[in-house]
């Protein structure tokens, strides 16, 4: 009679053993089928573009944005990384905004113009999560040049800080055409100068918003 109390025992605490298991893996299976997934994608209406070029010897910044611009790709996956990386752009120049309209004219016909460059056009490269660093190809003049930025990306807001010289495009004519036509805007009259000067060089700043869609 003992022996079959002392059987009876083990089994009961077997069972009970197997009960609890079947409960736990049943708890773990649903928070797996419970967990969050979310997709992004690009969306062109919480994106801006600016830049600040740069006039007088003291280095003095102009900035400015583009009213237009057609981005491809962008399409939802669960990684942000992989939205930005699909992205390419086109740029037409006609777009540009500095808040003045005349100057706007200006930068059109004679820096623009003078390159022969109706349209900026770029592609995302790569992206490195280590470094924080986000890689471009730019083309304008017809000449294509990787630029290098740093980037911030948290919780699918985006920017992109970076500084280009646009002789690295061959556009040198197009300053000083546009130096020339604008001798005068661009001379600091005011701190004493007589030199009339504009800088190659431009700051590029794109920040995004992408959609975020959890289920």
């Amino acid at each position: 009679m003992m022996k079959n109390t002392k059987f009876l025992f083990i089994a009961l605490a077997g069972l009970m053993i197997s009960s609890c298991a079947e409960g736990t893996d049943d708890t773990a299976s649903a928070d797996v089928d419970n967990k969050e997934t979310c997709l992004y994608s690009y969306s062109a209406e919480n994106s801006e573009l600016k830049f600040t070029a740069y006039k007088f010897l003291g280095k003095t910044g102009v900035g400015g944005t583009f009213n237009e611009i057609n981005v491809k790709g962008g399409e939802e996956n669960e990684s942000a990384i992989a939205v930005l990386e699909s992205l390419s752009f086109e740029i037409p120049v006609s777009s540009i905004a500095t808040k003045d309209e005349g100057r706007d004219e200006k930068i059109k016909e004679h820096f623009f113009g003078q390159i022969n460059t109706p349209t900026l056009t770029g592609k995302v490269v790569r992206i490195n999560e280590e470094a924080n660093s986000a890689t471009l190809i730019i083309t304008m003049n017809e000449v294509s040049n990787e630029v290098r930025g740093k980037y911030t990306l948290n919780d699918g807001a985006f920017t992109f800080d970076t500084e280009i010289n646009v002789n690295d495009w061959q556009a040198n004519e197009g300053i000083v055409r546009l130096n020339e036509v604008c001798k005068d805007l661009h001379t600091d009259h005011a701190n004493g100068d007589t030199e009339s000067k504009l800088w190659p060089d431009v700051t590029l700043s794109f920040v995004t918003q992408l959609k975020k869609n959890c289920n």
